[in-house]
């Protein structure tokens, strides 16, 4: 009896274990969906793409069907082009630039790889002419000139001078902890931390001398600004690269009461450098009110919005 007992708990962890590593994707098989379906996007092909029967795509928060949106828009990559690449979870990011005809955007991509196909892709796409926070056009934080300048970092970090992916999370939490709490000292990050948005640069300005944190009096990605934020809410923790040290992360400024600034949804991907954040990147969209977002489960859209919050 214990033989047997002990023969189809054998089979069992077999059959799971095969099952586990069917559902696995490494770097490299991440590596190369990505690159698959961007291919297959530039080529305005789905079919060529890898897709699931199911698979899923939104662009800022609107659900995208096959061969419509950045199917028939998007001809190529562009001049910044940056992988990160988290097996845990099986996803893969893109941050970087897409050219649209003529047009180059900023774009940042969550890309999920299931039963060896790609299930889902949340893309985030600014462009120069897009509506600032006002919901006036072409009044976004937009510079490709200085995204090229300062491109974000694609390394591999020594073993030794890694963190946890616990680690690096609670690190980029604390940025956002800080904002939420309008409290610059909750941020880990190194003394003259960079922060651009769109490529647009939000820092090394004058720090008033109640703030001061000890970057000769310039603001960092430490310094807390005028945002009207109340809350930064759906933190998503999407990719955690735990061999560059990089984490891309997504989430939704929401307003304060009676601020009638639109929400921004956003994808920033941070850099870890020695347990504190050394630069940030950012791809993002005012959302208008009416708009579902981020419109991806447990999150159905935050729609309608409470009368509190715009």
């Amino acid at each position: 009896m214990n033989r047997t007992l002990a023969t189809l708990c054998v089979l069992a962890s077999l059959l799971c274990s095969t099952a586990v590593s069917a559902q696995t994707c490494n770097r490299d098989c991440l590596t190369r969906h990505l690159d698959t379906y961007l291919a297959g996007v530039s080529a305005h092909k789905p079919e060529a793409a890898g897709l699931w029967v199911g698979f899923r795509q939104t662009e800022n928060s609107v659900v995208i069907p096959e061969g419509q949106g950045l199917w028939k828009l998007m001809t190529g990559l562009g001049s910044v082009q940056r992988r990160y690449l988290d097996p845990v979870q099986s996803h893969a990011g893109y941050y970087g630039t897409v050219m649209l005809g003529e047009e180059e955007a900023v774009v940042a991509l969550r890309l999920k790889v299931q039963w060896n196909q790609v299930t889902e892709a949340e893309w985030f796409i600014s462009r120069k002419s897009d509506p600032g926070m006002t919901g006036e056009p072409a009044k976004t934080p937009f510079n490709l000139e200085t995204l090229r300048a300062t491109l974000p970092a694609q390394r591999v970090v020594p073993r030794g001078q890694r963190l946890q992916r616990e680690a690096l999370q609670a690190v980029v939490n604390s940025y956002f902890d800080g904002i939420t709490s309008h409290n610059s000292y909750i941020v880990k990050g190194h003394p003259g931390c960079t922060r651009y948005e769109n490529g647009f640069p939000t820092f090394n300005t004058p720090m008033t001398p109640a703030m001061d944190l000890g970057n000769n009096g310039k603001t960092d990605c430490r310094t807390q600004g005028d945002f009207g934020v109340a809350i930064v809410a759906i933190r998503d923790f999407y990719v955690i690269d735990e061999e560059s040290q990089t984490v891309m992360a997504s989430a939704i400024f929401r307003r304060e009461a009676k601020n009638t600034k639109r929400r921004n949804h956003f994808t920033e991907v941070f850099h870890i450098d020695h347990g504190k954040i050394r630069d940030i990147h950012a791809a993002f969209y005012y959302a208008p009110d009416d708009r579902p977002a981020p419109n991806w489960p447990p999150y159905d859209g935050l729609f309608p919005l409470p009368a509190a919050y715009h």
